[in-house]
């Protein structure tokens, strides 16, 4: 490959990586497109190199398995029972590959791969940018105008959650130091790298998020440990004693203080590691995940299937005020949750190889240097081996508490750490290349090409095409909630229909759209139209999502309203089966049998939503038992029998009269008009 082509390819990855890191902060697919697109695109490019010669083979093991995790992910997700949850999970698992693959097979020199460092500086310093923004002048400030952060009140860079943010820095930390101890460039660089390192653990204490200060911590450990392993040998056995009794020694204080302090200490755990800001209890999701699990252990339940899993499993432990989980805020179990036992293995001993192939890179400079002291070796591919060992130690240990994976900036970001590791130093001796004029590199490293180029085809592709049609919806979302009767937005929605026809939201939307159309001075074959075409849309978008219990409620008050009464319950009665503790799905229960009549079943479906674990409207039920005990009141008032007549109601006089009708004031056809969700906004958890 020409240079000239080379230096083209790698600055579009480049770009592609920064885009993706730089809107890829939150789990919402809607703006992450762009920069996937952009990764594809350099995939293609790529093409060109795919029989240039290089300096090192892959190695094979760590090669295979990677394949064969890879292979497995894309597989099952391909098995998914919702298509558009797998299409997440599917992007994210191909642009990951992407990245590993092209900088495996572009950033082989120290020269490439410094630029890629400063491509890592670049997404830590323009979040802490906005974040001292966010401090000091406007909260709530965000990449795009318009738009607000889940916590907008509290700093978080570019992060939808503040965690995240923290989480980020915290990985990022020991990157910077490693690279400022071990680095060989100029003293004003390591300077810079030391500073950025500072200002990012300062950043990770102040922001205070627990599970943050804990991976920092196992990061800047493992950084420590490598480096005591890089001395140790070339200690005389006085320091080595004494080093050895001051460990010790702090640790032994350290395990006195823990007993002293056990139950303060668990209690400031429990609140700061394990309880979310808006008091949901990471333990309670756990449950939910692990009764996941139980359904399949071996191969999973299904791509993103802890989307609906973690309502059907929501454990009372978990505050009421807090929304679907979506995820089990574990990647472990997460991924033993979608993807089972095989998915775990393959992922973790894709990890173990790649650490152990950095290991023994770093364990090769333990015998370097002169006896006798403490110099350290100075190598910029030391320092980025030993960085990439401890970011991952870091990220590892945020993944227990948090679903940080299934954000683009991580996992990008883990792929390239991992290529570092595959090949620590591709110049070096002990990457032995086979000989072989007709395959340069190896069938490895042909077989890796070859992947980045399905993958970058594929990648842009899609890109293009999904960034519309998120685009569309987007706006068709902002429209409705500005005006939802503007019949600009059915335009968008026609749009994103289009372009992804198996967008169940888009259905959704369009379906609540045709219902706020309804207006009462509309003739009634116009209005029967409207309610027969947001049946329509309800109907295929619970074709292509059937879990999602949040449409059930504007679906059943649709076909209640064109008098399909068994279907309407039939539909609420299997999204309960999904959600069995949701507030919102009693109240419509309460509101279907009040339309029919069923008063005694309306107020016990309002008693029980009184006390729902999740998405509890006391107001509206106390709205709805009052209404009922008026309406009992007027009746008794006017000598008329007001218990229902119907199974388990059955009258104790012929003379007995039913309540002819219910209303409920003031009730819109479709119930909630749009469930929030983060497919519909940048929010996310």
């Amino acid at each position: 490959m020409k240079a000239s082509w080379r230096f083209l390819v790698g600055v579009v990855f480049l770009a592609g990586f920064l885009i993706s890191g730089l809107i890829g902060t939150s789990t919402s697919m809607t703006f992450v497109w762009p920069g996937y697109a952009l990764l594809g695109l350099a995939g293609v490019l790529s093409i060109v190199a795919l029989f240039r010669d290089v300096a090192f083979t892959l190695p094979r093991w760590t090669t295979l398995v990677s394949f064969a995790s890879i292979g497995y992910l894309l597989i099952r997700a391909g098995e998914s029972e919702v298509s558009y949850f797998a299409r997440e999970d599917a992007s994210l698992i191909v642009a990951c590959f992407l990245t590993y693959a092209l900088f495996l097979s572009l950033f082989s020199t120290i020269q490439w791969r410094g630029r890629f460092m400063l491509g890592f500086a670049v997404l830590t310093i323009v979040n802490l940018v906005f974040a001292g923004l966010q401090a000091g002048f406007d909260s709530s400030l965000w990449i795009f105008p318009g738009y607000e952060r889940t916590y907008p009140d509290k700093v978080g860079g570019l992060f939808n959650h503040p965690d995240h943010f923290a989480g980020f820095m915290a990985a990022m930390t020991p990157l910077w130091l490693c690279l400022s101890v071990f680095s060989r460039s100029g003293n004003r660089i390591r300077i810079a790298w030391a500073a950025l390192g500072v200002v990012c653990a300062s950043t990770v204490i102040l922001v205070g998020s627990g599970p943050a200060v804990l991976a920092m911590v196992a990061g800047l450990g493992v950084s420590s440990i490598a480096v005591a392993g890089l001395v140790w040998k070339k200690l005389d056995s006085k320091l080595r004693f004494s080093i050895f009794a001051g460990v010790g020694g702090i640790a032994l204080i350290a395990l006195a203080a823990m007993l002293i302090a056990g139950g303060p200490l668990s209690r400031q755990i429990d609140q700061s590691i394990l309880t979310k800001d808006n008091g949901a209890s990471v333990p309670a999701m756990w449950d939910a995940g692990v009764e996941q699990i139980k359904r399949s252990p071996f191969l999973g339940t299904g791509s993103r299937s802890s989307y609906y899993y973690s309502r059907l499993y929501r454990s009372e432990k978990l505050s009421s005020e807090v929304p679907d989980p979506e995820f089990i805020h574990n990647e472990y179990l997460q991924l033993l949750a979608d993807y089972g036992i095989m998915g775990l293995g393959l992922a973790l001993a894709v990890l173990v190889l790649h650490c152990m192939s950095g290991l023994r890179f770093v364990r090769a400079y333990a015998g370097f240097g002169a006896f006798g002291g403490i110099s350290l070796p100075r190598s910029d591919h030391l320092g980025m081996t030993l960085g990439a060992l401890s970011v991952l130690a870091a990220i590892g240990t945020l993944s227990f508490f948090d679903f940080v994976m299934h954000l683009p900036v991580f996992a990008l970001a883990v792929a390239v750490l991992l290529g570092i590791l595959a090949a620590p130093d591709p110049m070096a001796a002990a990457l032995v290349k086979e000989e072989d004029s007709l395959i340069p590199g190896g069938s490895l490293m042909l077989a890796n090409r070859a992947g980045a180029f399905a993958c970058g085809l594929a990648l842009a592709f899609f890109g293009v095409i999904y960034a519309r049609s998120e685009f569309y919806l987007e706006m068709a979302r902002l429209t409705f909630e500005g005006d939802n009767r503007n019949f600009q937005q059915f335009r968008y929605l026609k749009a994103a229909r289009g372009y992804d026809p198996m967008n169940p939201y888009a259905y959704s939307l369009s379906a609540h759209a045709q219902v706020a159309g309804i207006t009462s001075e509309m003739p009634r074959p116009a209005r029967i139209h409207a309610l027969e075409q947001a049946d329509q849309y309800f109907s295929k978008a619970r074709e292509l999502y059937p879990q999602d219990v949040h449409s059930a409620v504007g679906h059943a008050a649709v076909l209640d309203e064109l008098g399909r009464k068994s279907r309407a319950r039939q539909r609420l009665v299997d999204a309960s089966e999904w959600a069995p503790l949701y507030g919102n799905l009693m109240i419509a229960e309460a509101e279907h049998h009040l339309r029919h009549g069923e008063v005694t079943d309306a107020e016990e479906a309002y008693r029980k939503a009184l006390h729902a674990s999740a998405f509890v409207d006391r107001d509206a039920a106390v709205r709805g038992i009052n209404t009922i005990s008026e309406w009992k009141l007027i009746a008794q008032t006017n000598g008329i029998e007001w218990q229902e007549s119907g199974p388990g109601h059955e009258p104790e006089s012929p003379d007995r009269r039913s309540l002819p009708s219910a209303k409920v004031e003031e009730r819109e056809v479709a119930a909630e008009a749009i469930p929030e969700t983060e497919e519909y906004s940048s929010e996310s958890e």
